[in-house]
């Protein structure tokens, strides 16, 4: 079992979900699975092989909740949450899923965004081992927007299969989703990305973009963009550019005296800042830059 880390330790809200054990050091309310978040701040959650099937959160009207989710595995586990964000409440949800040695893992993750309220979703998937992710995110409110920001490096053997599904229930909403992808050597990354705007949905927005890199051979990044629109009044758009490190870069990069090795890295690490830069948390950004070394 791994011991947690010191920096949550040192937080001032954290609840650890450790074996079945739960530990409620924070200000949320923690009942049969069901986890209230009324009070404006930062809360860690760290999962380490604990079984938490039919998780509820729920972000209570005009809170204001930064949400750190750490996960740990070391053996097969399935976990199904439910997040619920009430009207004018702000949700910034970052989920990191790492596995100590291979194993497999899928996770469930609906959303319920109400009127006015914003869900803003970074996904660090440096898994490894076989994960799958299939992620819903209805907008039923007004004005209720969702800005998903998503990366994932796979390495040797890994797999990901990815399914993310936002659907647009009600007028004036927004949604915004970028996957930064990367497979290294014969891993491979499977992604089925939909957005659907309803009838009568009038005046919202559903847009897409998906990037990834192949560094080597054998990788391989299948991204199937789709968009669902039964409305005329919308803005939608979807995209993906998947290829290889450009061999001119890494020619400029070898020619000034940079092996092979420290110009890949040199590239992934500005692939993968504008990710970086939205985590604005110093250890998760350190924890994050080591993960992708080892990867690669």
């Amino acid at each position: 079992m791994m011991s947690i880390p010191q920096y949550i330790q040192d937080s001032a809200s954290y609840i650890t979900f450790i074996g079945q054990t739960v530990d409620n050091q924070s200000l949320a309310q923690f009942n049969q699975q069901r986890l209230t978040l009324s009070k404006d701040g930062e809360y860690y959650l760290y999962f380490d092989n604990y079984n938490y099937k039919d998780v509820t959160i729920t972000v209570e009207k005009e809170a204001n909740v930064k949400v750190y989710l750490l996960s740990y595995y070391s053996r097969k586990s399935e976990m199904d949450i439910k997040v619920h964000v009430k009207d004018n409440a702000l949700l910034k949800l970052y989920s990191q899923f790492t596995a100590r040695r291979k194993t497999k893992v899928h996770v469930n993750r609906q959303f319920d965004v109400d009127n006015n309220a914003s869900l803003i979703l970074l996904n660090n998937l440096t898994f490894h081992g076989e994960f799958s992710l299939n992620e819903q995110i209805f907008l039923k409110g007004q004005q209720a927007n969702l800005a998903l920001d998503l990366l994932n490096i796979n390495g040797v053997d890994d797999q990901s299969k990815v399914v993310q599904h936002v659907y647009h229930q009600a007028e004036k909403t927004y949604s915004q989703i970028n996957n930064w992808l990367i497979s290294n050597h014969n891993s491979k990354l499977n992604y089925v990305v939909n957005g659907t705007i309803e009838k009568g949905k009038a005046k919202s927005s559903c847009e897409q973009l998906n990037k990834g890199i192949i560094l080597s051979d054998d990788g391989q990044i299948r991204v199937v963009p789709s968009l669902y629109i039964d409305e005329y009044d919308v803005v939608a758009s979807h995209g993906a550019a998947i290829g290889q490190i450009d061999e001119n870069q890494m020619f400029y990069l070898t020619s000034r005296g940079l092996t092979e090795f420290e110009a890949k890295n040199l590239i992934v690490s500005g692939y993968i800042n504008p990710f970086l830069i939205k985590i604005k948390n110093k250890r998760l950004e350190a924890l994050l830059k080591r993960r992708v070394k080892h990867l690669l």
